[in-house]
């Protein structure tokens, strides 16, 4: 009986982790009519299954060409849309680029 509802709150928790990248991909899209940028990835603990929380876990992007002066409204747009806290990052200048772009899941305007 516990196995089966620990089985039942995984399955419930990946439909969720899917669902939020389904969103983010939207909010990226919506995001690149005002704010340009070449791609982006999503990364961290919403690319891995079984590592997603809601409500605990933030959400990772790194933005490949957004200029700076738009960093901000693009972190306060992306967080409203999607009701979380967002890390976002600038690709081109953040330690991990491999990793990320290894291990992220890229999102590209009209791809």
């Amino acid at each position: 009986m516990v196995d089966k509802a620990r089985q039942r709150e995984r399955e419930e928790r990946e439909k969720l982790r899917l669902a939020y990248i389904q969103r983010v991909v939207q909010a990226l899209d919506a995001l690149s009519d005002f704010a340009p940028f070449e791609e982006a990835y999503i990364f961290g603990s919403l690319v891995r299954a079984g590592s997603f929380r809601p409500g605990i876990s933030d959400i990772d992007i790194a933005i490949v060409g957004l200029r700076d002066e738009d960093f901000f409204r693009a972190a306060s747009f992306l967080s409203k849309e999607l009701g979380l806290e967002i890390d976002l990052v600038q690709l081109e200048s953040h330690r991990l680029e491999h990793e990320i772009r290894e291990e992220g899941l890229k999102w590209k305007k009209g791809g």
